[in-house]
């Protein structure tokens, strides 16, 4: 015990020491986004013997040809913190370990730098966006993009001179039209922008794909202020061409009644190894064609859909603007953008291999469950350590 008192008692010394040698001593400070490159090296001396500490300061950048650019005592760990220039000295390295082998020395090391964990996007309605904070969509990022994959929208038309969207679409096939109609239709828009809306432009939102490639497939036809519609004929021809041209993820936010040859085609795609996602339904019955075996179903409901957000989403809209959509053709989206960052990742996956991941991807959060997109990537073996909410 009389041990433990006695270190207690020199520590409080040194402290009581250290903090009047801060205040007598006029440090040399300067501001530390000027003091950032890797050349700068961090120093730290012992701060037990206060009246040496300038001596020792002076001698280091002597002896190591070094001019020293800021001090500061730690009195938390009662070091005296020294940064010196070594941007003019040829091996780095060599001088740190010549540095660390000195007695007068502690610690040597070069600056770092670190970054806040924050999403740096500069896209204005970003903060709005719920849907890819509860996702966890920000973190995933981190670690895939999306960049590489291709998605086909099979839906009414996107707008193509959309600033969020204009960069993303790489295709466009109108499938409703002999002649290719210049329009822009409100459903197959918001689609695409939950999916892959640019991140870089600081304009607008953010896809949860943003790097991804969008390959618009025109199978549907909408009146202003309508539901769209589709036929057998042209979602059998915008498949028909998703299969043949290897799209790596089929997005049918769309439903209606049975249909032998979209089920075949749809089974001919997930067989050809694209994924394919298709929107639940609002119903407790899942929705054809999110009912072919296969088929990643999306929405809220019972088990065995994949749940993303559906209700009061903020996506792209026709003339350059924005609104908020719901349904479940909106969470087939931002499904259809998680399969992308996983493909991304991992583009050897099976469409199995895909589906098993984003089933173990899904967390409980009260009554609630919901995709993780950090999840999911750590589901395919990502090594995403920093993948947490």
């Amino acid at each position: 015990m009389k041990n433990y008192r006695l270190y207690i008692t020199v520590i409080a010394s040194l402290f009581v020491a250290c903090a009047h040698v801060a205040d007598a001593q006029e440090w040399r400070l300067v501001d530390a986004d000027q003091i950032v490159d890797p050349t700068y090296l961090i120093l730290t001396i012992p701060l037990d013997e206060p009246d040496a500490m300038e001596q020792v300061s002076a001698d280091i950048a002597a002896d190591f040809g070094v001019p020293l650019s800021a001090e500061w005592p730690l009195q938390s760990i009662v070091v005296l913190c020294l940064i010196y220039d070594a941007s003019n000295v040829q091996d780095v390295d060599a001088m740190i370990a010549d540095m660390e082998a000195d007695g007068r020395i502690r610690t040597a090391q070069r600056m770092q730098t670190f970054g806040v964990s924050e999403a740096s996007y500069a896209d204005p309605l970003f903060p709005t966006q719920w849907s890819l904070a509860r996702m966890n969509v920000a973190r995933a990022h981190d670690y895939s993009t999306g960049l590489g994959v291709k998605v086909g929208v099979v839906d009414s038309a996107i707008d193509k001179s959309h600033a969020d969207l204009a960069g993303q679409l790489v295709d466009y096939l109108d499938f409703v039209k002999v002649t290719k109609a210049d329009t822009a239709e409100a459903h197959g828009t918001a689609v695409a922008g939950i999916i892959a809306a640019d991140g870089t432009n600081a304009i607008g939102m953010v896809g949860v794909a943003p790097r991804a490639s969008l390959v618009g497939l025109r199978a549907c036809w909408q009146d202003p202020g309508q539901a769209g519609q589709c036929s057998s004929f042209s979602i059998a021809r915008a498949l028909n061409f998703a299969i043949l041209n290897d799209i790596d993820v089929i997005n049918l936010s769309l439903g209606g009644p049975q249909d032998a040859l979209i089920e075949e085609l749809v089974l001919t795609a997930i067989e050809a190894g694209s994924v394919v996602v298709a929107a639940s339904g609002e119903t407790d019955v899942v929705a054809f064609p999110a009912s072919v075996r296969g088929v990643i179903s999306s929405g809220i409901g019972p088990s065995g859909r994949i749940p993303a957000p559906m209700i009061d989403v903020i996506s792209t809209a026709p003339e350059n603007r924005h609104r908020f959509v719901s349904g479940s053709s909106i969470s087939a989206a931002h499904v259809s953008g998680v399969v992308a960052l996983l493909l991304a990742s991992a583009p050897d996956l099976t469409p199995a291999e895909v589906s098993a991941a984003l089933q173990a991807a899904v967390s409980i959060d009260g009554d609630v469950a919901m995709l993780d997109a950090c999840g999911a990537l750590i589901a395919i073996g990502e090594q995403a350590g920093g993948c947490v909410q």
